[in-house]
């Protein structure tokens, strides 16, 4: 216990950054519980399923634009080579995002026709803008993460995202839940986030980073990260696209509002990973590293530690979800929002797994193998795309959205065990105890439900 509180005291620990960025993430979380149901009354899920689509060209456009260059900001040791990264990623923002504008210009109606975003109006061509200030801050992000300031991060977090949803709630009262709203909302988030980490340590570094640019060491640090746009980049895009799969699938298929429903769903079960995404990944990312540079020896323990705690961790409130999200969702949301609860019970225990690949995720870019983050993505890719195309062949959007989730949890479970074998540890043990814990907390579970029905019939 001693030894515990000291080590939660002691400045730039484990335990200390872990506290500071799990109780950042967590105000968080429950800021987006208490405020998702008011939003969940204003907008219909019509405007959930256009403002996804608005946000899913946003996240792509972001990943192309830097060629995922700041994934690499934790591995230079000399801070000059690190400077040169920073000046790649932020001229790649800013020319990319110039061209965009031009684009939009020209042809974004054609956009806004192909996906049905008429309700967004001339707020649509905000989109180069957004995609500035959503780069600056994955840039900035990834910038104290390097430097282990999580207490400014965190406190940025939790300012944000109160004017966000502060922004999107009032516009919507205001406008009778219009989609503008939701990109309004956005757009505030993405403008303080990027004010208040730029006001942050970080500012005394920008004079030396403005008079340090040479186009030479720019070049050089490009080359010599080569790998992230050649491996990292294609493999996020694939990654990011088979998320999106639904979204534009159920666009052209079903229409916006199975889209609102799938993202309202998935907005929730994303708020429990990304609180625990955001407390436990960057400290661990930056853990890992230096474990791997210093005792690597020790990585496999620290991963496989943290593996089937996050397994405990989401197993009941995702078996939860997963067995009663239709009858939470009806109580909590409305009765409009019935269906997602029901999609997110085709996703939930997915979401388990998801979790878990917190503590693998880093693995591969640690070990600078970041050609098996790709083929690893396009494995889940297929797995996603055939499960949901089935669906769609027999147009049937429960089969479809079922089958999704289904194929998600076995891609992303074997993908986990591909890269614990790499620190060669017994994955054939790791499996079956996780399989049976899995499963056992899902009959029961079950059990219960199945139980009370009969009682109550």
């Amino acid at each position: 216990m001693q030894q515990n509180l000291q080590a939660l005291l002691q400045k730039g620990s484990f335990a200390q950054n872990f506290a500071v960025t799990l109780s950042g993430s967590a105000a968080v979380t429950a800021i987006g519980f208490l405020l998702t149901p008011v939003m969940s009354r204003i907008y219909p899920p019509a405007a959930y399923g256009q403002f996804a689509v608005f946000n899913s060209l946003l996240s792509n456009l972001s990943m192309v634009t830097t060629l995922t260059y700041q994934g690499a900001f934790l591995l230079p040791k000399e801070k000059e080579k690190f400077f040169s990264l920073v000046q790649l990623t932020v001229s790649l923002t800013i020319f990319t995002s110039l061209c965009l504008m031009g684009l939009m210009l020209l042809g974004g109606y054609k956009i806004v026709e192909l996906f049905s975003l008429q309700p967004m109006g001339n707020l649509f061509y905000t989109l180069p803008v957004l995609l500035l200030l959503y780069n600056l801050n994955s840039i900035m992000h990834s910038w104290y993460q390097r430097e282990k300031q999580f207490i400014k991060r965190s406190s940025v977090d939790v300012t944000t995202t109160l004017v966000g949803r502060g922004a999107t709630i009032g516009y919507g009262w205001w406008a009778g839940g219009s989609v503008a709203g939701l990109l309004l909302g956005e757009f505030f988030n993405r403008l303080t986030s990027t004010v208040s980490l730029a006001a942050g340590n970080i500012r005394h570094s920008f004079g030396e980073l403005w008079r340090t640019y040479s186009w030479k060491r720019v070049r050089a640090v490009a080359l010599e990260y080569k790998s992230f746009p050649l491996y990292m980049l294609p493999a996020s895009f694939i990654n990011v696209l088979s998320t999106q799969l639904p979204i534009y699938a159920l666009t052209t298929g079903f229409g916006s509002t199975p889209v609102g429903l799938y993202s309202f769903s998935v907005g929730l079960l994303e708020i429990p990973i990304t609180l625990i995404g955001n407390a436990i990944l960057p400290v661990f990312w930056q853990k890992a590293a230096e474990t791997q540079h210093n005792e690597p020896e020790r990585l496999p323990g620290i991963t496989l530690s943290l593996y089937y705690k996050l397994l405990y961790l989401g197993l009941l409130p995702f078996g939860v979800i997963t067995v009663y999200g239709d009858v939470l969702f009806k109580f909590v949301f409305g009765a409009r929002w019935e269906m997602a609860g029901v999609y997110t019970g085709y996703l939930g225990y997915y979401y388990v797994f998801k979790l878990m690949s917190q503590a693998t995720s880093p693995i591969y870019t640690i070990m600078e193998k970041q050609r098996y983050i790709l083929w690893s993505n396009i494995a889940l890719l297929a797995a996603r795309a055939i499960g949901l195309g089935i669906g769609l062949y027999l147009h049937d959007l429960n089969l479809a959205l079922l089958l999704f989730g289904v194929g998600s949890l076995l891609a992303t479970f074997l993908i986990d065990i591909q890269v614990l074998s790499l620190l060669k540890l017994p994955v054939w043990r790791i499996a079956l105890r996780t399989i049976a814990i899995v499963a056992a907390t899902l009959v029961v579970l079950k059990g219960i439900r199945i139980g009370f029905e009969w009682l109550m019939a």
